[in-house]
């Protein structure tokens, strides 16, 4: 694809036909012209891979909450076992000092 620069010392409209040269030299004046002054910056941005790793990312995240929503159930039944044991085992300690076996 051919597109025009100016040079910089006479003023001349040059073509360039590569894209693939940083720099050419003025056919009127003999000037080393700079083809890419480095001052524009272009990003691609690959659509499908960010919807793909935004996908990815929230699976993950709600992959992690229901992971941490067993734990708390897990810890919420131990604890509630832990008190029926406890209850029961304070009944028997009643019941047998009632019935005078302790």
């Amino acid at each position: 694809m051919a597109r025009t620069v100016k040079c910089p010392s006479c003023g001349a409209e040059l073509t360039v036909k590569d894209d693939n040269r940083d720099f050419m030299f003025c056919e009127f004046c003999g000037t080393k012209v700079r083809l890419d002054d480095y001052q524009e910056t272009h990003r691609y941005v690959n659509e499908a891979e960010v919807q793909r790793v935004k996908a990815e990312k929230e699976l993950e995240l709600k992959r992690m909450e229901m992971e941490e929503r067993n734990i708390k159930q897990s810890r919420d039944t131990g604890f509630k076992l832990m008190f029926v044991a406890g209850g029961l085992f304070i009944l028997m300690l009643i019941v047998a000092f009632a019935t005078g076996m302790l």
